[in-house]
């Protein structure tokens, strides 16, 4: 073997491993800022409620019902937080409300709200690794679909054994109450479930967003951001199956979504609508972006859960 040809094997093989590291690098970094939350982010968050997700009159309004701290260990002995509000005169109802990926508990305010309005008692809990919950590794709604069965069960306690249970989440909240519905021992209180924008499977939607939103190659890091998932938070990305979940939901679900939505491409909804063996409605927001149908047509987004609840929780 020549001297050109040794050399020229050498500087490849330099440059299959620096690409190694690379992505190597890369994939820890994803990990780190991807499915990791730090106690300064959550305060973030949390002040985000206050700034960005809520004006001063839906803060006023939660305020003024005094809502009652919750605290709850989950499976894996974290504490949770929730806040509840209860019905001055109960109807035997309550929701159960999942915020976002990087939100906190009171983004669900405006929801909240809705329910109120409609006689429902509301348990807003903030999510494992969000806002005043304990943890640092996001749950994506695979973890939290375990905590979700607990904060079921909660409710129950707070209210009563025959109450009947909604759960409404967006973005990240959405794929938490598909995946909590689609559980074997899930609550029989649980009537219906109302999803906003929810991802398909999480492998999808991370080499969707990494793609096309950070421009990386996805194809590479989602493997190694996966199997870091799986070393501390037991979990790989193609576990976190959430159509497979919706399959075995044994209860009614409204679909929502955005056709603007940038975040979790409207073709996820297809897959989801096509893997559920239950009844269902589907609402489709037009000109919205990803969980903003309730803010492009407020009126609508309300009417559409409250003739939802009327035919299958009432």
């Amino acid at each position: 073997m020549g001297k050109k040809t040794k050399l020229g094997l050498k500087l490849f093989g330099a440059a299959i491993a620096s690409t190694i590291v690379g992505f190597g690098i890369g994939g820890y970094a994803s990990f780190i800022a991807g499915m990791k939350n730090s106690e300064k982010a959550k305060q973030k968050a949390i002040k985000k409620t206050e700034e960005v997700d809520n004006n001063e009159f839906d803060l006023e309004w939660f305020k003024d019902k005094k809502p009652e701290t919750i605290k709850m260990l989950s499976d894996d002995g974290l504490q949770l937080e929730a806040s509840f509000i209860r019905q001055p005169n109960p109807n035997g109802r309550t929701v159960i409300l999942a915020h976002g990926y990087h939100h906190a508990r009171r983004q669900m305010i405006p929801y909240a709200k809705i329910f109120y309005n409609l006689g429902y008692n509301v348990l807003m809990p903030d999510a494992r690794s969000h806002g005043e919950s304990e943890g640092s590794l996001i749950g994506f709604g695979w973890l939290d679909r375990r905590d979700y069965i607990r904060w079921v069960q909660r409710a129950v306690l707070l209210t009563q054994p025959s109450e009947k249970i909604v759960l409404l989440g967006i973005s990240m909240g959405a794929a938490t109450v598909i995946a909590t519905s689609g559980e074997a021992d899930l609550p029989k209180n649980v009537k219906a479930v109302i999803e906003d924008s929810s991802f398909s499977q999480l492998d999808d939607q991370f080499r969707y967003r990494i793609a096309s939103h950070y421009h990386l190659p996805a194809r590479e890091l989602e493997p190694i951001v996966s199997y870091l998932t799986k070393l501390e938070g037991g979990y790989s990305f193609k576990e976190a199956n959430i159509a497979e979940q919706i399959a075995k939901t044994k209860v009614p679900i409204l679909f929502i979504h955005g056709d603007q939505d940038d975040y979790v491409p409207i073709e996820m909804l297809d897959e989801l609508v096509e893997a559920a063996n239950v009844p269902c409605e589907v609402y489709i927001a037009e000109g919205a972006g990803h969980v903003q149908s309730i803010v492009v047509d407020p009126e609508r987004y309300q009417k559409e859960i409250s003739n939802f609840l009327q035919k299958y929780v009432d």
